[in-house]
């Protein structure tokens, strides 16, 4: 709670910023910083990520249980047609007790058929008593707000929610007006990270696995965007910062300087 009454976001640690530990550090660095949810990869999504595997899944249910800290979204799902393929990887999340599921769309150009993909992505993680949110991404078939939110509705799954990471909002000339458009029944989660106003459209992918800022070295609008989620609404901090590790600091580092600007934000936007 703020001097104005507005609650500030939940914050969440995803394991895309500190990607190079295993996923029992990545609850202990949460723990030690006073951040109450973590994301974990259960599929493969990048190269060097550290999976939950079925190996590491009670080294990290212990963890969580004598940290407090809680798994919020597992990693990502690409929508495709054989989405079972993908169910043990969900059921997993399920176990450590994920909330969400979070899906992409990299290669379905037909928004009907991502749609009944989305649907059929929803009716699995339903079966866990999980969400399903889709995240638009800059390098994808399915970019934007708009795109997202038509995609969701088509689907008609009542566990479908939208990722809002602003980071694609500002690489795809999205507006921060769409977020603030969009029912907020609909908005699962939220992702800051900051950078230039402008990239190269052929460096995206490296800058959103890689290389991202941290809150306030860069030219995004933090505090606007943060003004049009929900204040319900967990806030995922996606700043991977590889220039930094490979110079020495180390993920505890890394991530008590994201989570400090993180809050510098938080603070600003409630005033």
């Amino acid at each position: 709670m703020t001097g104005t009454g507005r609650r500030v976001n939940p914050l969440r640690i995803e394991q895309m910023t500190v990607f190079d530990v295993d996923p029992a550090e990545v609850i202990t660095i949460a723990a030690d910083l006073g951040v109450p949810y973590v994301s974990f990869f259960t599929v493969a999504a990048m190269p060097g990520a550290r999976l939950v595997t079925a190996e590491k899944k009670q080294a990290v249910m212990e963890r969580l249980r004598d940290t407090g800290v809680r798994v919020d979204t597992i990693e990502a799902f690409p929508l495709r047609r054989d989405l079972r393929r993908n169910e043990a990887a969900i059921a997993l999340g399920a176990e450590l007790g994920a909330r969400s599921v979070v899906a992409v769309n990299f290669a379905e150009a037909d928004e009907n058929r991502a749609a009944e993909q989305f649907a059929t992505l929803c009716g699995i993680a339903g079966e866990y008593r999980m969400n399903v949110a889709l995240e638009p991404i800059s390098m994808g078939m399915t970019r934007t707000v708009a795109q997202a939110e038509r995609i969701v509705l088509r689907a008609g799954a009542t566990n479908g929610r939208i990722v809002i990471d602003l980071l694609h909002i500002m690489r795809t000339g999205s507006h921060l007006g769409d977020v603030s458009a969009l029912n907020p029944g609909l908005i699962g989660s939220a992702q800051i990270c900051d950078g230039p106003a402008h990239v190269e459209p052929g460096s995206l992918p490296e800058e959103a696995a890689y290389e991202r800022m941290v809150p306030g070295e860069g030219t995004f609008p933090l505090v606007e965007f943060l003004r049009a989620i929900p204040a319900e609404v967990v806030l995922g901090m996606e700043v991977p910062l590889r220039a930094r590790r490979e110079s020495g600091m180390s993920a505890l580092d890394r991530s008590r300087l994201v989570v400090d600007a993180t809050r510098t934000v938080q603070a600003l936007a409630a005033l």
